[in-house]
């Protein structure tokens, strides 16, 4: 099975057209677009996204990675059939070693990381990684989108 579409962000290529992506890199634009896609906001699919905007006032807590897991796994319930999940790893803040050194650590606490392994549905041998971390009440910083750390043998 061959995955075809526009990556995310939608990037132009040189010359001038709309880059095209392939197979396990388009599956991860995909599901960025699906987490990152707040329902209401597709025209024609208003169900389509991951409600985290809900989220984002709310206590960075237990309760709220709970929420916010249980709603990812939701929305990849919902609309991404083609993928298997291992694992998703919702936590507060982040890890202070994957910060650039020159970040002054203000907000840290104001985070919310997500971590998703799936399977690649074209080598179900191949377990992908996809992380993303989300900005919560005050934080400063904009989305962080890890689409590229490596692939792990399972």
């Amino acid at each position: 099975m061959k995955f075809l579409g526009a990556p995310y962000p939608i990037t132009v290529h040189p010359r001038g057209l709309l880059h095209v992506q392939h197979g396990i890199e388009q599956v991860k634009s995909d599901l960025l677009q699906l987490l990152l896609t707040n329902p209401g906001e597709r025209v024609m699919l208003p169900d389509y996204g991951t409600p985290l905007n809900t989220l984002i006032f709310e206590q960075n807590d237990d309760l709220l990675a709970d929420s916010a897991k249980q709603m990812i796994i939701n929305s990849i319930q919902m609309w991404e059939p083609r993928i298997t999940v291992s694992q998703i790893d919702v936590s507060n803040g982040v890890s202070e070693d994957e910060l650039n050194p020159l970040d002054t650590k203000t907000d840290i606490d104001h985070i919310l990381s997500i971590k998703i392994l799936f399977f690649d549905p074209e080598n179900m041998k191949e377990v992908q990684e996809l992380r993303l971390e989300v900005p919560l009440a005050s934080a400063t910083t904009p989305v962080n989108v890890n689409l590229n750390p490596g692939v792990t043998n399972a």
